[in-house]
């Protein structure tokens, strides 16, 4: 299936590794141009050497940022804007991983989970609007709809519930632009370094009861997702804007309305 991709521009955060890492590479394979961020300079490096290496047209722009910090992030973006000569699309996919103490917790999970993609498709959204086809996709969780999660998890699954309903509120206000938004709610997904890598060594009981909460009866994999929001952000889903989609493998186990 052709998605329209090929000479679209998109820049995707968090995504040295992982969903984002994968999105970026699936962009790349439709012919997209990327550019993308992470804290980590050797992530970043890493990342877009890997990236440049997939049969394509499209250029690869790396930058190494802290999503949280307004001004640098915002400087990172039109930058990243100018030398992509323009956006498209949009994937605000950065999430902060818990490891401090509440008060940290909350506002790191604001600031990174939900704030970023605020500023992000703020001041995108000029660029996007010059495209008359742009897209903005959040990358949302499981944990955005679920009560029953770990407490220190708790500020994740709120920034990413209210990651959901910005992103509904603001296809309200860009479609006018034709810029199109939607939010992905993925399942837990598997990749090697990631969380539930980590789990499946150390604590292999846990593991395998997260295979049992998708009725498939397995966890995702980055690439599984990645195709979904490359679908998302593509023209081939031209009229889909305003929507939350799930990619959990029927580990929700709610009609979504």
């Amino acid at each position: 299936m052709n998605l329209g991709l090929e000479g679209k521009k998109a820049i995707i955060t968090g995504a040295t590794r992982g969903i984002g890492f994968s999105i970026a590479e699936t962009l790349r394979a439709e012919g997209a141009s990327v550019a993308i961020c992470a804290r980590g300079s050797s992530g970043v490096e890493q990342a877009t050497t890997q990236l440049a290496m997939v049969d394509g047209p499209g250029a690869v722009v790396g930058g190494a940022v802290d999503v949280a910090d307004d001004s640098a992030y915002t400087e990172w973006l039109l930058q990243a804007a100018e030398e992509l000569g323009g956006v498209d699309i949009f994937i605000g996919n950065a999430a902060y991983t818990p490891d401090a103490d509440e008060d940290t917790r909350w506002q790191a999970a604001f600031d990174v989970d939900l704030r970023h993609c605020v500023v992000g498709s703020r001041v995108l959204l000029p660029h996007l609007s010059a495209s008359g086809a742009g897209a903005i996709v959040l990358i949302s969780s499981v944990a955005s709809v679920m009560a029953e999660i770990p407490e220190e998890e708790g500020p994740y699954g709120a920034m990413k519930a209210a990651m959901v309903s910005f992103a509904a509120q603001l296809a309200q206000r860009a479609g006018a632009d034709q810029v199109r938004v939607n939010s992905v709610i993925p399942g837990p997904t598997v990749f090697p370094g990631g969380i539930w890598d980590e789990i499946r060594k150390e604590d292999p009981e846990t593991f395998a009861w997260a295979e049992t909460l998708p009725v498939l009866g397995r966890l995702a994999s980055p690439e599984e997702v990645a195709r979904v929001v490359t679908f998302l952000a593509s023209p081939a889903a031209s009229f889909v804007t305003g929507a939350n989609w799930r990619v959990d493998g029927g580990t929700l186990k709610h009609a979504n309305f």
